[in-house]
């Protein structure tokens, strides 16, 4: 079988280079001398499409696509055995920064967590087009994210990765290229598998049954299909409780002053416990100092080294919110997928199929906290007699006071998402060499997300401020609204229904529509002197829309964190686009074959007008065994329904220069809507080449560079509340920033907004080079090997305020954390159904920041890290349904991530580590059963 000579097909796995036939592929395209058909491939007719590897839509038999594309058999998938197929997608050197559920989990505005989204080239999750059997998916988010976990993973016969701008091919969101899930839509038999899985540590199990049916009628004119998963991911718990490397390491300002930053073990909290603190401050007298443990009891509390953040300290006693977050969320899903086709003529085909998946997240993210900002008065009910006394007798009326409020117990991150998806479509032979196909599609995603046990600001301040009302019963001072009084003076002291009054839901439900209606032609017009032209022609209408409403009390911003935002918006598109494939020589000297491929694609939206996209790629073969490619693009990525439409509020702290550097907790509306803003625009060039050797049957390198430039990138006006904040103070109040910012008489802060803008940009460029071999030894044994190393050279992130090159910064700090090497390399040896091998992720040394010199940090510098996994199985060639035992080992070294602090408001949030590139779990197993029949 023929893959796509555009793309080294990572031919170390098998089937990669022998992918099976598209469903999208031209009905009447030529096809190779077809390998024998087990019963899993046949096709339901002998002459089954052409294989079409994405990347072009006027892609034939013969012609070479420009775009580097990386292609990821179902072979590859099972030797891995992923709970979540998004796992081993992401462990690719082009892939980085994606969304997983291990990524995110001390937020709980965001809606994101439990999420696979992927992120090609780090451009940003909303930059990579995912695709299924190349058409859209419906969003789970209005931020426009496709969740992975919606794919049906056992019915994937291969993954297309496409890295270049492929916007006038595909549309809106493809700038950093396109990730194509092709389904095995002419799967015949029954398969099915289970497997279960585990960590080293005893935790974080995990559970995944499949099952997948397909069936031939009416003489083969017909097929039904129908597969069904569910997969389950078991919550890890916080690092400080399950993992011992965690020693609370965090990056702190120096006290001393020189270098500025400097990483500390045991980073507490310095003005909050878990049962409450009376904060060591002069104000506070005799009494200051003082925390309360289990039933209220007083004790002495223990001030560690200071750090150059008041809000921390080195040692002293612990009070670490970092450690308590999880390292991965609870996720539960399932999905199920239907398809049946029929020939209704010779040359007419029609089909219907559907999709339905859920998901479930909980995320018990963080406490609500009050760090130092309470007010206790000294005639508080709750207060230990002596504590009272001793306040009187100093004449106290009043103690600042600060709690992780351990009673209350951690906010619950509960989220519930459905979606559903219906195409229809059709596709024909029209005479010679033309084809036409189109479809509809709907879908619609459905998602609930509460926040539980959210504190209710006003009705805590309120509750705490407790008192007795001359009878020995312990009243509230306020008894409006039917307060009940509740001790935060301790632990095991707060009574449920008073924990009830003060706490709440927050929620928010989400109904996301897409309405697609598109229509493609394909043929060959006339002929060069080379080859016949290939012409591809097509028209698409989409229409998205979103309908979020939220609880009462977010309204009002009633909240400790949460208080979500109403969203109500649509965006219609209407596009159209033409793609010529121009053969300009064959079988001639220095040129076997030369192509030039051109493609435009026009579109409108309702929102922010017309624009316009193209390519222009070239392919040259100067001898059989050498193939040049190169292809420049515009791109777009239009502005998504919440980028345009919505924008949650967050709960920060922040440092008000205005009162001489006192924090406040503000109100933060990080993200603002923008209904002004306007689509990306990217300019991207890939050249690269591929050499697959006669003299070396089964080997091929490939080496592409690319460069993006991505301009009027939408992000935030400043990076961060605190950036919105300086800014306005260094201008003496008189800056336009000032207007995000809301003060109150005294000037402390209430409220910082940091509005999406149209001001950013990203250049980024690099290499990426893939090689793989397969060596046969004996008649039946042969070693698969197979390497991908990408290197990068730039990564500018340009804001309105700073412009950094982070290639090789692994912090994020400066908005995105990208490694300048990565590499993936396997090795598997596989005889007589049997299969072992290593598989092993290469991260590079870098740096926390490429803006701080010897001054600014104590240790700069990050290590480089390897990871290994190991991959066995045994399957009974000779035994009915082929049953295949399996086994793999991730992180079979049980490599611990490095330390890497973060800088910010939320510092004491921070976990020390990096999860959205390394791996915080630890050595895991994964074990089960395939079967097929």
């Amino acid at each position: 079988m023929v893959a796509s000579a555009s793309v080294l097909a990572l031919a170390a796995w098998p089937g990669a280079a022998a992918a099976q036939s598209d469903p999208a592929a031209p009905p009447n395209a030529k096809q190779p001398t077809p390998a024998p058909q087990t019963k899993e491939q046949a096709p339901p007719k002998d002459d089954a499409p052409a294989i079409v590897i994405t990347g072009s839509r006027a892609i034939r038999d013969g012609f070479q696509a420009p775009n580097p594309v990386s292609v990821v058999s179902q072979d590859e998938l099972n030797l891995v055995a992923p709970t979540n197929i998004a796992d081993t997608i992401n462990q690719f050197p082009s892939v980085g920064g994606s969304m997983t559920p291990q990524v995110g989990n001390v937020g709980t505005s965001g809606g994101t967590a439990g999420l696979n989204v992927l992120n090609l080239r780090n451009l940003g999750v909303g930059r990579t087009l995912v695709l299924m059997d190349g058409r859209r998916l419906v969003p789970s988010r209005s931020n426009g994210l496709v969740d992975i976990n919606t794919i049906p993973a056992q019915l994937v016969k291969r993954v297309d990765i496409v890295t270049g701008g492929v916007s006038s091919a595909y549309g809106s969101d493809a700038v950093a290229g396109v990730v194509n899930f092709v389904l095995d839509t002419r799967f015949t038999g029954i398969k099915a598998e289970a497997q279960m899985g585990i960590t080293s540590r005893g935790d974080g199990r995990t559970v995944k049954l499949a099952g997948t049916y397909g069936t031939q009628f009416s003489d083969g004119r017909g097929h039904f299909l129908f597969s069904g998963e569910y997969n389950r991911q078991k919550l890890i718990g916080g690092a400080a409780h399950t993992r011992g490397w965690y020693k609370g390491t965090k990056l702190v300002p120096n006290p001393a002053g020189s270098p500025g930053l400097i990483y500390a073990g045991d980073v507490n909290i310095a003005n909050a416990t878990f049962g409450g603190l009376i904060l060591d401050t002069p104000a506070n007298g005799s009494v200051a100092g003082t925390m309360f443990g289990a039933g209220g009891v007083p004790s002495p509390w223990q001030r560690g080294a200071p750090t150059g953040n008041p809000l921390l300290m080195i040692g002293g006693t612990s009070a670490d919110l970092a450690g308590e977050t999880p390292l991965r969320a609870d996720v539960e899903n399932f999905n199920a997928y239907s398809r049946l086709s029929f020939e209704v003529a010779p040359s007419v085909n029609l089909f219907a199929e559907g999709g339905y998946s859920t998901s479930r997240v909980l995320n018990p993210a963080v406490n609500p906290f009050y760090l130092g900002s309470l007010t206790l008065q000294q005639d508080n009910a709750f207060l230990p007699a002596g504590i009272s006394q001793a306040m009187a007798g100093a004449g106290l009326t009043s103690v600042s006071f600060g709690t992780l409020n351990g009673d209350i117990g951690k906010i619950l991150a509960d989220i519930k998402s459905k979606t559903y998806r219906f195409t229809a479509g059709f596709d024909a032979k029209l005479g010679g060499s033309w084809s036409v196909d189109g479809y509809y599609q709907f879908g619609r995603s459905d998602v609930t997300n509460r926040l539980r046990n959210e504190v209710i600001k006003a009705r805590y301040l309120q509750a705490i401020d407790a008192i007795d009302d001359g009878s020995g019963n312990i009243v509230c001072r306020d008894p409006s609204d039917g307060c009940i009084p509740l001790n935060v003076i301790g632990l095991g002291v707060a009574s449920p229904a008073a924990i009830d009054w003060v706490t709440g839901t927050v929620s928010r439900a989400s109904k996301i529509n897409q309405n697609v209606l598109a229509l493609n032609v394909r043929g060959e017009p006339f002929s060069t002197w080379a080859a016949p032209v290939t012409l591809a022609l097509g028209a698409e209408y989409r229409k998205d829309k979103v309908a979020e409403t939220v609880d009462a009390l977010s309204l009002q911003s009633a909240f400790f964190s949460g208080n979500f935002r109403p969203i109500d918006g649509k965006v219609t598109v209407k596009e159209a686009f033409a793609e010529v494939v121009v053969p300009l020589a064959r079988d001639l000297p220095f040129a076997r074959s030369l192509d030039l491929n051109g493609a435009i694609r026009f579109t409108d939206y309702s929102t922010t007008g017309s624009v316009n996209t193209w390519k222009i790629g070239a392919t040259w073969k100067p001898i059989d065994d050498l193939l040049f490619r190169g292809v420049r693009s515009r791109d777009i990525r239009a502005p998504n329904l919440a980028e345009l439409f919505g924008g949650n509020q967050f709960t920060q702290t922040v440092s008000n220069p205005f009162r001489s550097g006192e924090t406040n907790t503000v109100a933060a509306f990080v993200g603002s809507a923008n209904p002004n803003l306007q689509p990306e625009k990217s300019d991207a060039y890939v050249l690269g080449a591929v050499y697959t050797p006669s003299w070396l049957p089964g080997a091929g390198i490939s080496f592409d560079y690319y460069n993006f430039d991505v301009k009027g990138a939408i992000s935030n006006l400043a990076p961060n509340i605190q950036v919105v904040v300086n800014q306005c103070f260094a201008s003496n109040g008189q800056s336009g920033i000032c207007d995000n910012i809301a003060f109150a008489n005294d000037m402390s802060i209430t409220a910082v907004s940091v509005p999406l803008v149209n001001a950013g940009e990203l250049r980024t460029s690099g290499f990426e080079i893939q090689a793989s071999h397969n060596l046969r030894l004996t008649a039946e044994g042969s070693i698969r090997v197979s390497a991908s190393v990408n290197h990068v050279n730039e990564f500018r992130v340009v804001t309105s305020a700073t412009s950094v090159d982070t290639a090789g910064e692994l912090s994020g700090v400066n908005g995105t954390a990208v490694p300048d090497w990565q590499a993936r390399a396997s090795a598997i040896y596989s005889n007589r159904g049997f299969h072992l091998g290593l598989i092993g992720r290469f991260i590079g040394a870098g740096k926390f920041s490429n803006t701080f010199g010897p001054g600014d940090i104590s240790d700069n510098k990050i290590p480089a890290v390897v990871y290994v996994d190991a991959t066995v199985g045994k399957k009974l060639v000779n035994v009915k349904g082929e049953p295949e035992l399996f086994l793999y080992v991730e992180n079979l070294f049980d490599r611990k991530p490095p330390v890497i602090g973060q800088t910010g408001s939320l510092i004491f949030l921070q976990q020390g580590f990096n999860p959205s590139i390394y791996d915080p779990v630890g050595r895991s197993f994964r074990a089960g059963l395939r079967v097929r029949f």
